[in-house]
């Protein structure tokens, strides 16, 4: 585990809140959100490369560290109205990644449940097959053997590697939505 002086390298820590900080240089407002987007602005999607930015500096901060996402901007281009609207769309971006993230969980954890059921069904249907001197039927029980312990496999590997991997995402998110957002300005 690398230690908190380690990442004050990549990320500031705000003295006040003892939060680390990601910052994010901007030219205008529009550079948050997708261009492509026609929402309205507490609907739009962040920008893709601001969006994988944001989720690798929340990879990288241990996810038991506090973290604020401070947004600079020139002083002449600062609009109070454009910046609330801003957060709030930022807000919502997480809000909606965190709806996704927990509806691929739920998937998951159904696919999980059907493996687990189809594999038990499947052995228990190769063990109560029994042994056999006819060759189909020891083909099509080995078959369901194999069957069974492979669903069983992915079952496993499902529940505890790839949902874990959305469950570290989703905490990613939810620290992010609990996070402070703000604009600070550049001179």
């Amino acid at each position: 585990m690398k230690n908190k002086k380690e990442f004050q390298n990549l990320y500031t820590i705000n003295p006040e809140t003892n939060a680390y900080t990601i910052d994010v240089s901007l030219d205008d407002y529009s550079e948050l959100f997708n261009g492509w987007d026609a929402s309205p602005l507490r609907k739009k999607d962040l920008e893709p490369e601001l969006l994988d930015y944001l989720e690798q500096a929340g990879y990288e901060i241990p996810i038991k560290e506090n973290v604020e996402i401070c947004f600079f901007l020139s002083k002449t281009k600062k609009d109070v109205d454009k910046e609330n609207r801003s957060i709030v769309g930022v807000k919502n971006n997480f809000k909606v990644n965190l709806f996704f993230i927990n509806k691929t969980l739920q998937k998951y954890y159904r696919q999980t449940l059907t493996y687990i059921f189809l594999s038990i069904s499947f052995l228990f249907i190769a063990y109560s097959l029994g042994s056999s001197e006819i060759i189909s039927l020891t083909l099509i029980r080995e078959a369901l053997f194999i069957g069974g312990w492979f669903l069983l496999w992915e079952a496993f590997s499902l529940f505890f590697f790839t949902a874990h991997d959305e469950k570290t995402r989703r905490k990613v998110f939810q620290r992010f939505l609990d996070s402070k957002v703000y604009f600070k300005d550049i001179d």
